[in-house]
C-alpha cells in the first residue's frame, strides 16, 4: 500500500493514537479496524484512509491510492459520492461508534466504494472519525457473476422438471422438443438454437426444429448432409460426440458453410449428439453464438443434460418407468439418486415413531479421481458400477443410494433402540462394506484397487433434519479422509467446525496460488569433508496474515483437493530455473538439487513429458535434477513407477527413495525401480546415538543400498555424534541442522559462496 506524507500506515495511526492519548480500549479497537482494512484495500485500485472532524475537515491522511494535494481529500473523491460521505460523518447517537457504507456510481463504468467511518473522542472530548474508504467493484462484480451462475443454475433446473412433467402429460413429441428448445435459447443470450433428428426415426425424417434460427442457416440444415467434418452439428451425429467450434470462420468443419454463417450473423457453434439407451445417434442439439467463444462448463453440462431429456422424448420405446428413473437413479450406478435419498428418510421420519432406530453410513471413494486421470472416465464408470453391485450384495435390504460421482449412502433401519447397540450394528455393517475393497476390480483386463473412507450417523446421536443426518455422515466421512483415508468415523457435534477449518485452508491455498504467496528455502546436503555437492528445495508459505507456514499445515489438503499438482508444477519450474543459474557460475555448475514429487503428481498422465518440457525449456543438464519420491508413491503400482523412472532416467535424471526405512523397504521392489539413491528417514537418526534398534536399521540401510550399488543419504543429521556414526557405518552424504536450515536463496547463494572457495 503506497502511503502519503507519511511514515508506514500502521506507525502512522498509532502516531495519531498516541498524539490523542485514547483509552487503551479505543486505540486497540482503531488499530484492529485498521489493519483489518488494509487487508481487504486492493492496491491497483481506490483506497484512502483519513482522519477527520466530525465536519469532515482533513486533520490527516494516514493512506491514500494517490497524492492528495494539500491534504484536502475532497478533491480525490468521486463528486458524486460528497454528500453520502458527510451524511455519514455525522454521529447519529452517542452510543453508536461504526458506520459502513457502499456507494454505486458511475464514471467510465459501474463502480463501487466502501465507506467506514469510525465515530471517537480525543481525551479534550473533541470528536473525531476515522474515515476509511476503499473500492470494492471487484468484490460486487465477483458477488454478480456467482449469483447470475446459480440463478442459471436453478433457472435450468426448474426447466428440467417443468420438460419431464410436459413429458408426462403431452403426447406430441414435436411440441415438446420445440419448447425445449425455445426454453433454452431463452435462457441463453445472443443465441440460435437447433435440433436436427435423423431418418431412423419413421416420421420424424430429417426433422428440423429450428423456430429462430435465420433462414440462411435453416436451408442450410434441411438440406444436411451427414458426413465427418461437414459442420458442427453433422459431424457430431456421425462420430457420437460433442463438437465446440470457436470460430466457424476459421475452422475446417465450416468451409461449406461459411457464407449462410456470415448471412446468419453467427460466428461460433458447438453441437451435442441426441443418443438413446443402446448409444445410437438420434440426431443432435446446436447451439449457435453471434460472438466466437466456447460454452462454459456450467453450458456444457446443462446442454448435455438436455440432450438426454430429448433423447426420451425422441425415443419413443422409452417407458413411463424410465422417464420416473431419470429424476429418481443415478445414471451411471443406476441406484436411488440423491434426491430418492431425502424421499426415503422424510419418509421414515413421518412414520409413527417406534422402538426401532436408524442410521446413516457415507461412503466416499478413496483418491477415485486418480483413476479417471490415468485410465479416462469410461473406466471410472465401469469401477463405479462394480462398487455399485458389490455394495448392493452386502447391505441386502437395506436402502443404498448413489450421491453422486463416487459418492454412496446406505440407510439401515430396524436397528436397535439402544443407543449403544445401534451403533455397533452400524459399525458391523461398515465393516462388511469395507471387505469388498480387499479384492481387486477386474476392468478391461486390468485389476484395479481403490479404498473408501466412511462416515456414520446414528439416529441417536441427535434431532436432525431429513438432510442433516446425510450431513452429519457426511462430516464423518471428510473426518475419516483426515485421518489417512481407508478409515471409518461416527459423528459427534463439533466436528462441522473442523471441516470448515480445511475448507477454509483450501480457498486460501488457491488464493496463494493466484497471488504467488508461495515461497522456496534451500537446505544444504554435503559430503563427509563438510563440502556442499547440492541441496534440496523445501516449500513454504508466506501467508500475509500468518507469516511462514509449514507444508506440514497445508500438503495434506493440497494433495486432497488436487491443488497439488499446480503447486508441484510451479515447484519444479523454479528449481529447474535455479539449476540453470548454478550451471553458468564455475562454483555451483557441478550443484545438484532435489525435488519432492507428489503421489498426485507422479500419477499424472502427463508427468513425463511436462518433466522433459521443463528441461528444455530452461535448457539444463538433466543430471543436476533429482527427484524424490517415498514408497508409498512407487508402490500404488510399481509396473507404471518402473516405466516412468526409466523413461526420465535416460535423461540423466536421477531418482532418490525418500523416508526409506519407513514403508514396506523391500528388496523384491526395489530391484525393480531404476533409482539412483536411499534417504535414510530422519526418525531413525533422531536417536541413532543413543537408541541400539535405530543404530540396527540405519546400518541395514546402508548395508542394503552399498549391495545394490546405491548412493544414501541420511537426513535430520543435527549432532557431530550422528555424523561420525553414520560416517563409521558407511554414510558419506548428509542432511540437518548441522550443516545448515533450510534457507532462501539468497542467504543460501551467500553462504555458497564462504564455503565454496
Amino acid at each position: 500500500m503506497s502511503i502519503v506524507n507519511l511514515v508506514p500506515s500502521a506507525v502512522a495511526l498509532a502516531d495519531v493514537v498516541s498524539r490523542m492519548s485514547l483509552d487503551v480500549s479505543v486505540s486497540s479497537g482503531l488499530n484492529t479496524s485498521f489493519d483489518h482494512w488494509r487487508s481487504l484495500v486492493d492496491h491497483s485500485s481506490f483506497y484512502m484512509a483519513v482522519e477527520t472532524d466530525r465536519h469532515g475537515h482533513c486533520l490527516s491522511i494516514l493512506a491514500s491510492h494517490t497524492v492528495v494535494p494539500a491534504n484536502d481529500y475532497w478533491t480525490v473523491l468521486p463528486l458524486v459520492v460528497h454528500d453520502s460521505f458527510k451524511a455519514i460523518l455525522a454521529q447519529p447517537a452517542p452510543d453508536i461508534h461504526q458506520r459502513t457504507i457502499q456507494i454505486a456510481y458511475h464514471d467510465s463504468q459501474q463502480r463501487w466504494l466502501e465507506c467506514n467511518v469510525h465515530y471517537f473522542n480525543t481525551p479534550t472530548n473533541e470528536p473525531r472519525c476515522l474515515l476509511l474508504v476503499r473500492e470494492t467493484t471487484n468484490e460486487h462484480q465477483a458477488v454478480l457473476a456467482f449469483q447470475q451462475e446459480k440463478l442459471g443454475a436453478i433457472a435450468y433446473e426448474r426447466f428440467k422438471f417443468s420438460i419431464l412433467e410436459l413429458v408426462l402429460k403431452e403426447q406430441d413429441p414435436l411440441r415438446i422438443l420445440e419448447k425445449i428448445v425455445r426454453d433454452i435459447e431463452a435462457m441463453h443470450r445472443d443465441v440460435y438454437c437447433a435440433m436436427v433428428l435423423t431418418q431412423n426415426l419413421g416420421k420424424l425424417v430429417q426433422t428440423v426444429i429450428a423456430p429462430s434460427l435465420p433462414p440462411a442457416l435453416l436451408q442450410t440444415l434441411r438440406h444436411l448432409q451427414l458426413e465427418a467434418g461437414n459442420g458442427s452439428l453433422a459431424t457430431s451425429i456421425v462420430m457420437k460426440q460433442r463438437v465446440i467450434v470457436e470460430n466457424v470462420m476459421t475452422h475446417p468443419y465450416w468451409v461449406n458453410h461459411r457464407e449462410a454463417a456470415l448471412a446468419a450473423g453467427v460466428e461460433a457453434g458447438w453441437s451435442e449428439p441426441i443418443l438413446n439407451a443402446d448409444g445410437d445417434a438420434l440426431g443432435a442439439f446446436a447451439i449457435y453464438y453471434r460472438h466466437a467463444q466456447t460454452p462454459s462448463a456450467l453450458e456444457q453440462s446443462m446442454i448435455a443434460q438436455a440432450t438426454k431429456l430429448m433423447s426420451i422424448v425422441v425415443d419413443r420405446h422409452l417407458s413411463q418407468e424410465s422417464i420416473q428413473s431419470l429424476a429418481y437413479l443415478e445414471p451411471v450406478t443406476g441406484l436411488p439418486n440423491r434426491k430418492r435419498v431425502y424421499e426415503v428418510l422424510h419418509a421414515f421420519n413421518a412414520q409413527p415413531k417406534t422402538s426401532d432406530a436408524w442410521g446413516v453410513i457415507y461412503l466416499d471413494l478413496d483418491h477415485f479421481k486418480w483413476i479417471n486421470e490415468a485410465h479416462g472416465h469410461d473406466i471410472g464408470n465401469a469401477l463405479l458400477k462394480q462398487v455399485a453391485e458389490r455394495l448392493q450384495k452386502v447391505a441386502g435390504a437395506h436402502f443404498i443410494a448413489c450421491m453422486g460421482g463416487d459418492e454412496f449412502t446406505v440407510v439401515m433401519t430396524d436397528l436397535s433402540s439402544q443407543p449403544d447397540k445401534a451403533l455397533l450394528q452400524l459399525w458391523t455393517m461398515q465393516r462388511k462394506l469395507q471387505k469388498i475393497f480387499d479384492r481387486p476390480f477386474k476392468i478391461s483386463g486390468q485389476k484395479l484397487t481403490i479404498t473408501a473412507s466412511m462416515g456414520l450417523c446414528s439416529l441417536h446421536e441427535a434431532a436432525l433434519a431429513d438432510a442433516d443426518y446425510v450431513k452429519a455422515a457426511d462430516i464423518a466421512m471428510h473426518k475419516a479422509k483426515q485421518s489417512g483415508r481407508n478409515q471409518a468415523c461416527v459423528y459427534e457435534p463439533g466436528m462441522q467446525t473442523e471441516i470448515a477449518t480445511q475448507v477454509m485452508l483450501e480457498t486460501e491455498l488457491r488464493e496463494a496460488i493466484a497471488l504467488q504467496q508461495f515461497r522456496l528455502h534451500y537446505q544444504v546436503q554435503v559430503d563427509h569433508t563438510g563440502r556442499p555437492f547440492g541441496a534440496e528445495v523445501l516449500l513454504r508459505w508466506h501467508h500475509p496474515q500468518r507469516g511462514l507456514i509449514s507444508p506440514l499445515q497445508f500438503i495434506a489438503v493440497a494433495e486432497s483437493s488436487g491443488l497439488i499438482i499446480d503447486i508441484g508444477m510451479w515447484v519444479l519450474d523454479q528449481a529447474c530455473a535455479q539449476i540453470a543459474v548454478w550451471q553458468g557460475a564455475l562454483k555451483t555448475r557441478e550443484l545438484s538439487l532435489s525435488v519432492n514429487i507428489s503421489a498426485r503428481q507422479f500419477s499424472q498422465t502427463n508427468f513425463v513429458s511436462m518433466i522433459k518440457s521443463c528441461i528444455q525449456r530452461h535448457q539444463i543438464n538433466p543430471n543436476a535434477l533429482r527427484l524424490e519420491l517415498t514408497e508409498s508413491v512407487l508402490l500404488e503400482n510399481v509396473d507404471d513407477a518402473v516405466r516412468i523412472m526409466a523413461e526420465l532416467s535416460q535423461l540423466g535424471i536421477q531418482f532418490s527413495l525418500d523416508d526409506f526405512g519407513t514403508g514396506y523397504s523391500s528388496l523384491q521392489y526395489l530391484k525393480k525401480l531404476p533409482l539412483y539413491q536411499l534417504k535414510i528417514d530422519r526418525s531413525f537418526v533422531h536417536d541413532l546415538v543413543t537408541d541400539s534398534h535405530d543404530r540396527t536399521i540405519v546400518r541395514t540401510i546402508i548395508a542394503m543400498a552399498q549391495s545394490m550399488y546405491l548412493s544414501v543419504i541420511a537426513e535430520g543429521v543435527e549432532t557431530q555424534a550422528q555424523m561420525e556414526l553414520l560416517l563409521n557405518n558407511g554414510c558419506r552424504r548428509y542432511q540437518g541442522f548441522l550443516f545448515g536450515q533450510p534457507m532462501p536463496i539468497e542467504q543460501f547463494n551467500d553462504c555458497l559462496q564462504q564455503v565454496l572457495v
